[in-house]
């Protein structure tokens, strides 16, 4: 089959123009591609003479030194290699934390966690180095009467290596009390708490899917994180129906002309990178989904742009994204969350006291 799912900044026209995301089925449905790069390149332009004064900026938290080199297991050095994927978000420690180590920071965090389970809950974990210490943590104090809902396959693993018990699906879970995910991201906005999830595409491809059927039942949704950003921003993972997928990628190419490229997933990390999803391009496995990103990044520049997010030329809020990307048939699911309840994450004593943020508060002014 040959189509596009290619969204290439102008850079990359010249070597792409073959890849014009139509199909013999269905090319009539489709925009011409010289339609399409003359569409781009005058975005392009717009977008090079409005942010030729932009400075990237950062804000961070607590926490920088050698953090992914202390990781504990392979799906925490992936979660970290995700955070940091797109640019280092600036830290703001106290001089101690240089002598804390990242293990005793995430431990910090994780025990905190643990103290907001109690007897009887029925609580969901995803993955990543806190959740990790998380179920290491729970499989020491030995919380009784509690249900165990994984929110990924890699989570199931987790709890059945520490013979957690009893697991449950999310299906048969009637209600979840408190789910814990460490997001790639996370920023506040005004009180509410903004995070983007699923971007960490190895050992295997998430179930964004399954994230937010996770997140639908759940009473309380708490975040671990190892550090803010000022604003969150770069790749946003979007899970889309199988048939038909085409034309929702061209719909969603259509509403970020010129502010993003969109690019399919391959079956593992290791063919991520192609437009298309390389030879082998993900598909979930009962067939009925597959995952795009969409990177929003700098075409003029590179990386990141200032303040995380643009459409239609200008800065804008996660919020006008979320909005964008829900409004497009065939869309599944997509990993930006704003409705988190509480974050967590290291902070003072040099990481040791860990930060409870609730949804409605603010940062500390350090």
């Amino acid at each position: 089959m040959s189509g596009r799912v290619c969204f290439a900044s102008p850079r990359t026209l010249s070597a792409r123009t073959s890849t014009s995301f139509s199909s013999s089925s269905s090319s009539s449905s489709f925009r011409s591609s010289s339609l399409k790069q003359i569409k781009r390149l005058f975005f392009a332009s717009r977008n090079a003479n409005t942010k030729s004064t932009q400075k990237r900026r950062g804000r961070g938290f607590v926490f920088s030194a050698s953090s992914s080199s202390s990781s504990s297991s392979s799906s925490s050095s992936s979660n970290n290699k995700n955070n940091n994927e797109e640019g280092e978000a600036t830290s703001s420690s106290s001089s101690s934390s240089s002598s804390t180590s990242f293990e005793e920071t995430i431990l910090a965090v994780a025990k905190k966690a643990a103290s907001e389970i109690s007897t009887g809950m029925t609580i969901a974990v995803g993955t990543g180095s806190i959740c990790s210490k998380l179920l290491d943590v729970l499989e020491t104090e030995k919380v009784f009467d509690v249900k165990y809902v994984p929110v990924s396959t890699l989570a199931a693993k987790e709890l059945a290596l520490r013979g957690l018990a009893p697991v449950v699906d999310c299906e048969e879970a009637l209600a979840i009390d408190v789910v814990f995910l460490q997001p790639n991201e996370t920023a506040i906005y005004d009180g509410n708490i903004v995070s983007i999830l699923d971007r960490t595409q190895t050992p295997i491809q998430p179930s964004i899917a399954t994230t937010r059927n996770v997140l639908k039942k759940s009473l309380k949704t708490i975040l671990l994180t190892e550090q803010f950003r000022e604003y969150v921003g770069g790749s946003v993972p979007v899970e889309i129906e199988m048939e038909n997928w085409e034309e929702t990628a061209e719909d969603l190419d259509d509403l970020f002309l010129g502010d993003a490229e969109l690019w399919r997933r391959g079956q593992s990390g290791d063919e991520q990178s192609h437009p298309m999803g390389g030879k082998n391009p993900f598909v979930s496995p009962d067939g009925t989904t597959t995952i795009i990103d969409i990177k929003f990044e700098d075409a003029i520049k590179g990386g990141r742009y200032t303040k995380g997010f643009v459409l239609a030329g200008e800065d804008c809020t996660p919020f006008q994204i979320q909005a964008e990307i829900e409004s497009v048939d065939g869309v599944v699911a997509h990993g930006l969350f704003t409705t988190a309840d509480a974050v967590l994450a290291p902070w003072g004593d040099g990481g040791l006291t860990p930060l409870f943020l609730r949804k409605g508060e603010e940062l500390p002014v350090d």
